[in-house]
C-alpha cells in the first residue's frame, strides 16, 4: 500500500535533509522522482546517485519564490514523464538570525512568507490542472510544530507554517471532488545538518540533552522518519486522508517537559 510504482513526484528543497530523504524513499518505492532545489551541485549529485541505482530520477533547478521557475519545474516534469501525481512542498527558510518581530523590516518578513507560503501557492496552482487530468493526486506540504509550539525569534517562520496548514485545508475542501488530497506534515526537531550545527554550538552536550528531553520519546527525529510519513501520504494507502496535519514530532507538541 506504500508503493509508488508509476507515480510521478516532485520534491522541492530536495538537495539535503528531509527533502533528500523523501526523494530517496519515493525513488525506492518505485516513483519517477523530480528533485528540485537552488543548490544545484548537491541536488544533481543526489539525483545522479539515485539514477545509478536504476531509479527514474531527474534534477530541475528551481527557486520556489519565482512563479516562472515553478511553472518551468512542472512543465519539465510533465514533459519528461507525461503527467504529475504527487507534489511535496518542502523548500523553506528560517530567519537568519532568529530575532524579535520588532527587528524585522518589511522585506525580511515578506521574504520568509514568500518562500515558505508563497511556494506552496505557486506549486499547488501549477500542479492542480495536471492532477485533474490524471484523475487525482496528492499534495504534501511540510509545516512545522512551530505553528503549535512557540520559540522566541521565529515569528515569521511560525506564521508562514501556520498559514501552510490553513492553505492545505482550504485546498482539500476545494479539490476533494477532483480526488486531489492536500495534507501537511509538522515535524519536531529533526537531525538535519542545520540542527546538528545548532547542537554543535554547545560542546558540553547539554543542549543536545535538552533537545532530546523536549520530546516524549527522549530523542530527536530523523529525516527518514519524516520521509516515511510523506511516503504514506503519497501512496494509495492514504487515499481517504485529506485536510490533515500529521505531527511527526516525538510528542513534543503534546507536553511541556521540565
Amino acid at each position: 500500500m506504500t508503493e509508488l510504482n508509476g507515480k510521478t513526484c516532485i520534491v522541492t528543497g530536495a538537495a539535503q535533509g528531509i527533502g533528500a530523504a523523501i526523494l530517496a524513499k519515493f525513488a525506492k518505492a518505485g516513483a519517477r522522482v523530480v528533485g528540485s532545489d537552488i543548490d544545484v551541485a548537491r541536488g544533481q549529485s543526489l539525483v545522479d546517485s539515485l539514477a545509478a541505482t536504476g531509479a527514474e530520477a531527474i534534477f530541475v533547478p528551481c527557486d520556489v519564490a519565482s512563479t516562472e521557475a515553478v511553472r518551468r519545474l512542472v512543465e519539465t516534469t510533465v514533459g519528461r514523464f507525461g503527467g504529475l501525481d504527487v507534489v511535496v512542498n518542502n523548500a523553506a527558510i528560517l530567519p537568519d538570525p532568529p530575532r524579535p518581530i520588532t527587528e524585522f523590516d518589511d522585506a525580511a518578513w515578506a521574504r520568509i512568507l514568500d518562500v515558505n507560503l508563497g511556494s506552496v501557492f505557486r506549486l499547488s496552482a501549477a500542479a492542480i490542472p495536471h492532477m485533474i487530468a490524471r484523475g487525482g493526486g496528492s499534495v504534501i506540504s511540510l509545516a512545522s510544530i512551530h505553528h503549535e509550539k512557540s520559540i522566541p525569534g521565529l515569528s515569521a517562520y511560525a506564521a508562514s507554517k501556520g498559514a501552510v496548514v490553513s492553505l492545505a485545508r482550504q485546498l482539500a475542501a476545494e479539490y476533494g471532488d477532483r480526488n486531489i488530497r492536500f495534507n501537511t506534515i509538522s515535524p519536531g526537531a529533526i537531525l538535519t545538518r542545520m540542527t546538528q550545527q545548532v547542537l554543535d554550538s554547545d560542546p558540553t552536550g547539554g543542549l543536545a540533552e535538552r533537545f532530546d528531553h523536549m520530546h516524549l520519546l527522549e530523542r530527536i527525529g530523523t529525516p527518514d522518519e519524516v520521509a516515511s510519513t510523506a511516503l504514506f501520504l503519497a501512496s494509495d494507502g492514504a487515499a481517504f486522508i485529506t485536510g490533515q496535519d500529521i505531527l511527526v514530532d516525538g510528542g513534543i507538541s503534546r507536553a511541556t517537559r521540565l
